[in-house]
This record gives C-alpha cells, structure tokens and sequence, in this order.
C-alpha cells in the first residue's frame, strides 16, 4: 500500500514537474511544437527516424511568419531564430552578451574536446578565440587555394581513371562518400600538412579515423542527448 501512494506522489510529481517546464512557451505566447512526456521535441531523433539537421528544418519550416520558434529539447526549453535581424544582433551588435555555447562536455569529462573554441567559455574562450583567429585570415585563406583545387584536380583525375576503367563510359557515384573524401582530403592537406588520396586509397588510416569519430552508434546519440540536455547527471 505505501509503494503504491509514494509511486502516485512521485508520479503526480513528475507530472506537475513537466506541466511547468512544457508550458513555458505557451506562457510567453512562443510558438512551438507540442512536446512528448520528458522527451519533448527530440523523439523522432532519439528513435532514429529524423536526422537532426532535418527535425530542425521541420520546426523552422512550420512557422514561416515567425521571427523565432520555441523547442523542447527533452525538458530544456530552446528558442530558435528565424529573422535575420535578430541573429545580426545577437552575432554582431549584442555579441558580448552571447559568448558562450552550451555545455555538451568540459574539460574534466573530456580532456581534449573539453578545451575546444565551443567548449569554452568567458576569458578563456576569448582567448583561444585570438589565438586561432590569425590562421583564418584572408591571406591565411588565400594560401590554402592552391591546397584546395589540388585536392579537387585529384579526385577529378580519379573520377575520369574510374569511368575509364568502367569500360562502359559512365560510374554510379554516392555523392556523400564522394564530398565527404574529397572535404577529408582538403582538411588533411589544409590543417595537417598531409596529402591523402581517399579516392585511390579508400581505407586510407587517416580517412578511416575521421570516419570513425564521426559515425555515431546509437548509444553514443543518446549519450550525447545526455551531455546537451542533463549536464549535471551526466557528470
């Protein structure tokens, strides 16, 4: 019997709890999307069945009038803007204001990722921001064109050997795989001073590791929902 009255409290709760939190935009006449219990705006991502690239141009898409739009990511409330004006301010005018990104991991979680430009925040942040900012100068950019069509000559020289080789004058092309080797090739030439050919050399080591880190299990995703939305537990 008191099993069953301490499960309805923590029920009855839990209930109110998530009223409060999924009645935040309504209160501030923000549209958004109705929310599921506890995952919000984030089950056809949680369940694999939108990308979130494409569950993010949904919700934008839906109100077109808006000048920005409300998500539930699990239970954290998160605005989206949509006119051009405001994210000129937010990113130009009023930028001291909005230095900081959220926290998906810090430094004691993850030593490396911890310490990158998103991951910090305030004087810290300001000051790997001045120390990086010198290598994305025009000049530095200028410099890097020549590595970049090298790229792009080759993996157009590829292209041609393989139609050749095809003996039919044609090759089916996945043009995912194809961008992708060719932005692993720029970046291996651009950022690290190596010349990689992913195109001729398909599981290349370098190409195979920069595949793996960005091929994400299911269990990684929920992980990283995890560090977005419940930093603390996830501590």
């Amino acid at each position: 019997m008191i099993i069953i009255i301490w499960t309805l409290v923590i029920g009855l709760a839990l209930l109110l709890y998530l009223k409060q939190i999924y009645c935040y935009f309504s209160k501030h006449e923000i549209k958004s999307i109705t929310p599921l219990p506890i995952l919000g705006n984030m089950g056809k991502i949680v369940f694999k069945i939108n990308h979130f690239v494409d569950d993010i141009s949904q919700l934008y898409n839906k109100f077109p009038e808006e000048r920005f739009v409300g998500r539930y990511e699990f239970v954290n409330p998160v605005i989206y803007i949509r006119d051009i004006e405001i994210v000129k301010r937010i990113t130009i005018k009023d930028f001291e204001h909005f230095l900081d990104h959220r926290t998906i991991v810090n430094e004691e979680t993850d030593p490396i990722f911890g310490r990158n430009l998103f991951s910090l925040k305030g004087q810290e942040w300001k000051d790997m921001r001045s120390t990086l900012s010198p290598a994305f100068t025009s000049s530095k950019m200028k410099l890097m064109m020549p590595l970049i069509v090298e790229v792009g000559e080759q993996m157009i020289n590829a292209l041609k050997k393989n139609i050749k080789n095809s003996g039919v004058g044609y090759v089916d092309i996945d043009t995912k795989d194809l961008t992708t080797r060719y932005a692993n090739d720029v970046i291996a030439s651009c950022a690290f001073g190596l010349k990689v050919d992913s195109l001729t050399e398909e599981n290349n080591q370098f190409y195979a590791m920069g595949k793996a880190a960005s091929n994400f299990s299911f269990k990684q995703i929920l992980l990283l929902l995890g560090f977005i939305s419940f930093p603390k537990l996830m501590k």
